[in-house]
């Protein structure tokens, strides 16, 4: 018991290393938009790797070891900028898109190349159809009910169902492009090695509590402020790693999370 409450800490601290103090969306802490700090990060992760594989009795913990690993290394190359296609002169829903859409451009793509050579296969990060009836099911209905809610919060505004209508296709590129992105960032390369050390519950848990952590920082129009932001973020991340668990797969975690994120865009929608 006491062992996995270590190690589980150990995993927060892991994570929030990465997604808190190296978050690059606040400059809450020194350490954020930091290359240098990201760059050591990954370094430091890639050594405990190494060293878990060499050492038999600390093997077990090579797969965690791996994921924040991955995890560091799409955060340094978020970091660096290389393929951002926004600009903040741009109108302010494609400005948002273009960045959404830019994160994942540096996150996806890294995070699973770095899996697939770590030796991973696809189903351990979820990229699999797993009960495809199950997870399907609660994730267009889930979809269905968001995009409800997120209309009737916009319906105040005349303009509203024109200006969703025109701007579709930027919403729909940030919605899924953030979902996708945050699903296999936060939830979907940890999930399965931190299961194996401290449980079902005990990942679902340590990963929504690292992915609520950086959204306590956020500094949306939210009713109750950023810190009710982050116990509903907290919220949503338990939902997120459970479905992502029992069915198998990212895709009803991430049609779940694609229709959250249309609240985010109800207040700038309002304003085009």
């Amino acid at each position: 018991m006491w062992k996995q409450v270590i190690i589980s800490v150990l995993l927060v601290l892991g994570g929030s290393a990465v997604f808190l103090f190296g978050n690059p969306w606040n400059s809450v802490f020194r350490t954020n938009h930091n290359l240098l700090y990201s760059a050591i990060l990954t370094a430091v992760f890639l050594a405990a790797v190494l060293l878990f594989q060499r050492i038999e009795a600390l093997r077990v913990y090579s797969p965690a070891a791996q994921a924040l690993f991955i995890a560091s290394a799409a955060l340094f190359l978020l970091n660096s900028g290389v393929f951002n296609l926004h600009d903040p002169s741009m109108p302010p829903l494609k400005n948002i898109a273009l960045d959404k859409f830019s994160q994942f451009l540096h996150v996806v793509p890294l995070a699973v190349g770095l899996a697939l050579l770590c030796g991973w296969d696809w189903q351990t990060f979820f990229f699999s159809k797993g009960n495809l009836k199950e997870t399907l099911t609660f994730g267009l209905v889930s979809l269905a009910v968001w995009t409800v809610v997120a209309l009737v919060m916009g319906i105040q505004n005349s303009r509203f169902f024109t200006t969703l209508w025109k701007s579709l296709p930027l919403v729909l590129l940030f919605i899924f492009s953030n979902a996708l992105m945050e699903e296999l960032w936060f939830r979907g390369i940890f999930l399965k090695p931190y299961q194996a050390l401290i449980g079902t519950w005990g990942a679902i848990i340590v990963t929504a509590i690292v992915f609520a952590a950086p959204h306590f920082l956020v500094a949306y129009d939210f009713p109750g402020g950023r810190y009710v932001f982050g116990m509903v973020v907290l919220g949503l991340g338990l939902v997120g790693g459970y479905v992502m668990l029992k069915h198998d797969s990212i895709l009803g975690a991430v049609l779940f999370h694609a229709g959250y994120d249309l609240m985010v865009l109800v207040p700038i929608l309002n304003t085009v």
